[in-house]
């Protein structure tokens, strides 16, 4: 593994910890100026969408959290090539508004730029988050 490997998957850790957290000065502070965040899901699933920059990750990151918390988040597999970083690992999730919670492992792809997020590529399994948000809230 070489430096640069090294330092991308502390910054990915760091980011990991924070946003669980609620940390988003952390998480924003090892973005890059021109982040593009990709979450992959269905129009139900209100934070599913491209966001490019610094304030429209904001955005991502506080719609997130205003719609769920998120009670696990463990990275188990880091594989990084030069400025590109897979990483695998379990999510578990809990939407306040019904109390209802799913898991699912995931993939995220990440392209790093001086060590911070470029690119970020959230690929779960987004029918359980749909199901999530398909269900009137009470």
């Amino acid at each position: 593994m070489t430096i640069t490997e090294s330092a991308n998957i502390a910054t990915t850790r760091a980011i990991y910890a924070a946003v669980p957290a609620g940390d988003l000065d952390t998480a924003l502070r090892h973005l890059d100026p021109d982040i593009r965040i990709t979450y992959y899901g269905s129009d139900a699933i209100p934070y599913a969408g491209d966001y490019r920059g610094i304030a429209e990750a904001t955005e991502f990151f506080r719609t997130v959290g205003a719609h769920i918390d998120i009670v696990a988040m463990e990275p188990w597999l880091f594989i990084g090539d030069g400025d590109n970083l897979a990483v695998w690992g379990h999510q578990k999730f809990r939407r306040p508004a019904t109390g209802h919670t799913w898991e699912s492992e995931f993939a995220h792809i990440i392209t790093l730029r001086d060590g911070k997020w470029l690119h970020f590529r959230d690929f779960m399994n987004s029918a359980l988050t749909h199901q999530a948000f398909a269900q009137s809230v009470g």
